[in-house]
C-alpha cells in the first residue's frame, strides 16, 4: 500500500507535462497555493476556471488528484475543475471541503516542484 506522499508525488509527476503558463508567461502552479490560503479552495478554483489558459489545466490536474481512488476525497465524476467545483459547492459538506483544501495544499507542494513552464523546461 502506498502512503499519501507517494500518491501525491505520483500524481504530480503525471501532471508534469501540462501547460501551466498564464498571462505574460507567468507560472500558474506557483500562484495557486497563496490563493487557496487567502481565499479558500472554492474561490481559487472559480478564479482559475474563469481565467482559463494554464489555470484551468492546473485545477484539472488538482481535481484528478483529489478524485484518485487512492486519495478518495472527490468522486471519480469530479475529476475536472468544473466537476470539482460542482461537487464541492453542491454535494460536499464542510468537512469534505476542508479535507479537499488540506489535500490540495499538500499536493501543490509537490506539483509546484514538478510542473514547470515550457520556457523553464527548455532552460534546464
Amino acid at each position: 500500500m502506498k502512503n499519501l506522499d507517494q500518491i501525491r508525488a505520483r500524481n504530480a509527476l503525471k501532471a508534469s507535462s501540462i501547460q501551466v503558463k498564464g498571462q505574460n508567461g507567468g507560472e500558474v502552479i506557483k500562484k495557486i497555493p497563496p490563493l487557496v490560503m487567502n481565499h479558500g479552495l472554492l474561490a481559487a478554483a472559480a478564479f482559475g476556471f474563469e481565467k482559463g489558459e494554464g489555470w484551468q489545466a492546473a485545477f484539472n490536474a488538482l481535481a484528478q488528484h483529489l478524485s484518485d481512488p487512492d486519495v478518495g476525497i472527490l468522486p471519480s465524476t469530479a475529476s475536472t475543475a468544473e466537476g470539482m467545483l460542482r461537487f464541492l459547492s453542491q454535494d460536499a459538506d464542510s468537512d469534505r471541503l476542508r479535507a479537499a483544501t488540506n489535500e490540495a495544499m499538500a499536493w501543490l507542494n509537490y506539483a509546484r516542484r514538478f510542473i514547470k513552464s515550457k520556457d523553464e523546461k527548455a532552460g534546464a
